[in-house]
């Protein structure tokens, strides 16, 4: 039930509004007709459209439709299934003199204070000799360093690809969920960023679910 509100409170908040302002304006509604002002004299038919609109609200909100489908990482050695149409982003980071370029799919859910993306970039010349251990703290001091909290980071079992999941906050209302890759080349993440209590979204246990390496 807490989640519940805390997914539909601006739904909840609207149409309790436009609730009352009818009750209110059915109990004044002799008064109402008798103001000189125009403003006061429509107050019936505004808290009418007020509350049609918060119902409008929970009817949108409870209909979003998803067509999940498969996306791959541009070397087509990650994917992940995403259940709206998807954009990407490219970006180019340059170290020591070999360019490498790193893209990140991404979508947003509707109605929904979700974001997920799929992402990868290559390991530079500097990082060619760390550790997987290494690279974890690393992304973890780049985190803290960035004003999240890690929650935590735990490695998966893996046939022979390091995998961690990874829950990092920010504040009360953002988590970020992660699953991380690591190979010798690249290092491949399936990120959920959820905010407005939507942590426990189904869609965001399939998207992480659903990553998976080439």
């Amino acid at each position: 039930m807490k989640t519940f509100i805390i997914q539909h409170i601006d739904a909840i908040i609207t149409t309790a509004l436009g609730l009352g302002l009818s009750i209110y304006a059915w109990h004044q509604r002799e008064r109402l007709r008798a103001s000189p002002q125009k403003i006061v004299r429509a107050l019936p038919i505004l808290a009418l459209l007020v509350l049609a609109f918060g119902l409008l609200r929970f009817t949108f909100e409870s209909r979003v439709t998803y067509e999940w489908h498969r996306v791959y990482s541009a070397d087509h050695h990650a994917s992940a299934e995403f259940p709206r149409p998807t954009d990407a982003e490219t970006s180019t980071d340059t170290a020591r003199g070999v360019s490498l370029q790193n893209l990140t799919i991404q979508c947003d859910i509707p109605y929904r204070s979700i974001n997920l993306r799929l992402s990868y970039n290559g390991i530079p010349p500097e990082g060619a000799g760390l550790t997987v251990e290494q690279r974890i703290e690393g992304m973890r001091s780049y985190f803290e360093q960035q004003g999240f909290t890690v929650a935590s980071c735990v490695p998966e079992e893996s046939a022979d690809i390091p995998h961690y999941r990874i829950v990092i906050n920010k504040g009360e209302k953002t988590r970020v969920f992660l699953r991380v890759a690591i190979t010798s080349k690249a290092i491949y993440r399936a990120m959920a960023t959820s905010t407005d209590g939507y942590h426990d979204d189904a869609v965001i246990t399939r998207f992480l679910d659903s990553f998976v390496i080439h």
